[in-house]
């Protein structure tokens, strides 16, 4: 089972700047993106500035965005 990210850090502008995983670690966003890039969060194959993710499915290359990390609590 991968990682998963349940919540976000902000700053001053209200960029996402950490992320905080279901295993306690609060990460920077370079991190997280290095992170799904290389398979090792669930579902999640991408992350771009804006705080959306991309999801490839294994089927094809289909890929399409879904959601927004700025819906994660802030920590």
């Amino acid at each position: 089972m991968g990682v998963k990210f349940v919540g976000v850090s902000k700053n001053e502008q209200g960029d996402i700047t950490h992320v905080l995983t279901n295993h306690g670690d609060l990460i920077e966003v370079s991190e997280a993106k290095e992170m799904a890039l290389n398979g090792e969060v669930d579902s999640i194959t991408d992350l771009h500035p804006d705080g959306t993710w991309e999801i490839a499915h294994s089927a094809g290359n289909y890929q399409y965005e879904e959601g927004n990390l700025s819906t994660l609590p802030e920590v």
